[in-house]
């Protein structure tokens, strides 16, 4: 599993790549925790390059949202595919925003917190 992180002000984008363990889930908690320390109100987990997910992530996941919530903010989810199938059911059912790309996810949590973001060429 690699990991990385890029807060922008209030928005945060955590990327996830590769098979992430039973073991490892708990360093994603620590990587949102980092986040929010930074400023991060609005998160995007960005799962698209993730290849497996141990079925404790729904659990994990669930449980920083709340804290993300807690402080005004949300937590999204960006490219959840067959990677584990709670987490695809969770995502079905409404539990999780989620959004095609993790720049799609982005744009959408920077108009929903108010921050300025870069339009793209032509837009306003």
């Amino acid at each position: 599993m690699e990991l990385s992180l890029e807060t922008d002000g209030s928005v945060a984008a955590l990327k996830v790549r590769g098979d992430v363990t039973l073991t490892e889930a708990s360093t994603i908690t620590e990587y949102l925790r980092v986040a929010r320390e930074n400023g991060a109100l609005r998160c995007v987990v960005d799962l698209s390059a993730c290849t497996a997910l141990p079925t404790t992530i729904v659990a994990v996941l669930m449980r920083e949202q709340g804290r993300f919530a807690a402080s005004g903010g949300s937590l999204a989810l960006a490219g959840v595919g067959e990677q584990n199938p709670f987490l695809s059911q969770s995502v079905a059912a409404g539990r999780f925003g989620h959004y095609r790309t993790v720049e799609e996810g982005l744009a959408a949590e920077r108009r929903a917190s108010g921050a300025p973001f870069d339009a793209p060429s032509g837009g306003t």
